[in-house]
């Protein structure tokens, strides 16, 4: 099965772009990631959704927004808080976890394998075949 990123921008329209994919695909949204990059220079966090495969289990979509969100923790933010509240009605699961930066790869298809490597040891998505 071939698991891709899609990258969204990390702008406010790209949120709405965002809330409008939860809205007319929350069926096929397995589950909400905050990758949160604490020890990074500007502490930021990027935010996906992990789509269920397709049908025939050939393709996984896995739309992300780099870098969106200021780090939320100790202190909450608006954008973060309005991500979540993108979701909560559908009752689509949002975890999160620490990650590396973007800015620590040479290239974003190197980081993106990284992402997918660390989604796949949560078991958040299913292992190579």
């Amino acid at each position: 099965m071939q698991q891709s990123f899609i990258v969204l921008g990390n702008g406010l329209t790209d949120l709405y772009e965002f809330q409008a994919l939860i809205d007319y695909n929350h069926e096929r949204i397995d589950r909400l990631v905050f990758f949160h990059t604490p020890k990074s220079k500007h502490q930021r966090s990027s935010v996906a959704l992990i789509m269920q495969p397709t049908t025939n289990r050939k393709f996984q979509a896995m739309y992300i927004m780099l870098d969106a969100v200021n780090y939320p923790y100790p202190n909450s933010n608006k954008k973060y808080a309005l991500i979540q509240s993108f979701a909560t009605p559908y009752q689509i699961e949002m975890v999160g976890i620490d990650v590396h930066a973007p800015d620590d790869y040479p290239e974003l298809d190197l980081y993106f394998n990284y992402l997918k490597s660390v989604l796949r040891l949560q078991r958040w998505i299913p292992p190579l075949e």
